[in-house]
């Protein structure tokens, strides 16, 4: 046997340090968008409301539009990983005042609106240039959004420090999270609309 044959894949090995640990979480949660894709589409008559409590919406076509936008998301958050490898494992540069101010500065990307119709959804082009100029961490806050991850995933704490180390804001994730977990809520408790007035009665005339 060859020695090419009995060689590992190198490109499917997550390097070590700070690129082994992204590309292991990023990996995680292509695997698990996938997986509830699938659930999803072969549901059957299963009660899905564990899975779509965390998308604030039961429309399943609306949930894996959603799904594959984060599957495209971290598609490419992956392969830019891979690309910067180098960059990304070497030591971190101190920060001068000026880009510390200019972070500041910078207003955090609002939440996904989780009432939007499929046809407002961003298209693989969009999403291929959003992830080129926006932090790490701020593609997988929209990641967990456009996968319904809440707290009680079994990811949530390595997710929480990940995305705060590569410059997320975990403020925007925890206000899309209630958005999502409280609009079931919201529209169960929304007012019924008005009765139509009932017909005036035709009047009698005088006796």
């Amino acid at each position: 046997m060859s020695a090419a044959a009995t060689a590992p894949n190198v490109i499917n090995q997550p390097a070590p340090g700070r690129v082994g640990r992204l590309l292991n979480l990023v990996r995680k949660l292509i695997d698990y968008g996938k997986e509830l894709a699938t659930t999803l589409q072969q549901h059957g008559t299963t009660d899905l409301t564990t899975y779509t409590r965390g998308f604030g919406t039961r429309d399943i076509a609306l949930i894996l539009a959603r799904i594959t936008a984060g599957l495209l998301r971290a598609q490419a958050l992956e392969a830019r990983i891979v690309r910067n490898a180098a960059r990304l494992d070497a030591a971190p540069k101190p920060k001068t005042r000026a880009a510390q101010r200019t972070r500041r500065a910078k207003p955090a990307a609002p939440p996904n609106n989780h009432n939007d119709s499929l046809a407002a959804l961003p298209a693989a082009e969009q999403i291929a240039a959003e992830i080129r100029h926006r932090p790490i961490g701020a593609v997988i806050v929209d990641i967990c959004c456009d996968l319904g991850i809440t707290t009680e995933h079994p990811l949530w704490r390595e997710l929480h420090l990940l995305i705060i180390k590569h410059g997320g804001n975990v403020v925007v994730l925890f206000k899309d999270l209630a958005q999502r977990l409280f609009a079931p809520l919201c529209d169960s408790m929304a007012p019924a609309p008005p009765l139509p007035p009932s017909p005036t009665p035709a009047g009698t005339g005088p006796p």
